[in-house]
């Protein structure tokens, strides 16, 4: 066994643990608050990407890439926003399959809208930067997996300063700790819901867009795989744990490529059992510690 060939291994499954985890984030902070699963928060991801596609692509607008940057995350905020006032602000809260169903027939409305105005084809996205590879010992790191990791952990332990040490994040805590009691003395629960909202949506889209870049594609049904791995990551971690939702979500990156270098050293298919990883992690999790590993019931941060 080769400790360089393991190591490059560990350094793939950052770069695609670091993406996990800015979707993860997002989602586990607005299920903290809301107490409901947003099934079509995954699909930020995949409006992102098309958002680069149509906006900046030599076959879109070609605004390029800064300004479609720039309109992809405004447009977040807006998608959020009317997502919220349209959609999640009107259903209640106490019938939980409602809540599902309205926000998975949201998913499956945009991805096929954006699916038929892509024409059912995963299209080339322009890069956001330069890809460069550097060689270390052996090791082989691009830039990518070097920015992702950086925004992953810049958004993540500001999120956490946010919910800590602003009156805004701390208002968050409140209304997700106790709702109805936030409500009684006076804070803006609704206020605060739409906030985490726009919060995880806004993630979500950095993370579609370092996504994109990473790839250099756009799929419109790219959330049908990332919504798993979103579920996995909140859940192990436990609903509201940000910084639990970074632990697992490098860690979960990381143990499916380790399944890609198992598969090369026992001479099997790895890729087949990569996504059975997280569901079998949430199986044991569930049964173990049902808050999740770093969770506590009611509670974000």
């Amino acid at each position: 066994m080769s400790l360089t060939e393991f190591l490059q291994y560990v350094i793939d499954g950052l770069g695609s643990g670091t993406l996990y985890v800015l979707v993860a984030i997002g989602f586990t902070l607005v299920f903290g608050v809301m107490g409901l699963m947003n099934v079509a928060h995954a699909d930020f991801y995949m409006l992102a990407a098309f958002g680069l596609f149509f906006l900046g692509g030599a076959e879109g607008l070609g605004w390029g890439v800064l300004a479609a940057t720039i309109s992809v995350l405004i447009g977040s905020l807006l998608v959020g926003f009317a997502m919220f006032h349209l959609i999640l602000k009107r259903l209640d809260k106490e019938i939980m399959i409602a809540f599902f169903v309205a926000t998975l027939g949201v998913s499956f409305f945009l991805e096929n809208l954006v699916a038929k105005l892509a024409d059912f084809r995963v299209r080339s996205v322009p890069a956001l930067f330069t890809t460069h590879t550097y060689v270390i010992e052996g090791l082989y790191i691009t830039n990518s997996v070097v920015v992702s990791l950086a925004a992953a952990l810049i958004i993540t332990f500001g999120l956490l300063a946010f919910l800590n040490y602003t009156e805004p994040g701390q208002l968050l805590r409140a209304v997700a700790e106790n709702a109805m009691l936030a409500k009684g003395v006076g804070i803006n629960t609704g206020g605060m819901t739409l906030l985490a909202v726009l919060i995880g949506s806004c993630i979500a889209v950095i993370g579609g867009l370092l996504y994109a870049n990473t790839t250099s594609t756009a799929d419109p049904f790219v959330a049908n795989t990332v919504s798993l791995k979103m579920f996995a990551v909140a859940i192990v971690a436990g609903i509201g744990s940000v910084g639990g939702a970074l632990v697992v979500g490098l860690f979960l990156g990381i143990a499916e490529s380790l399944t890609l270098w198992v598969g090369v050293r026992g001479g099997f298919d790895g890729s087949q059992w990569q996504n059975v990883i997280g569901l079998v992690l949430m199986v044991v999790v569930l049964m173990t510690r049902p808050h999740g590993l770093f969770g506590k019931s009611e509670r974000i941060g």
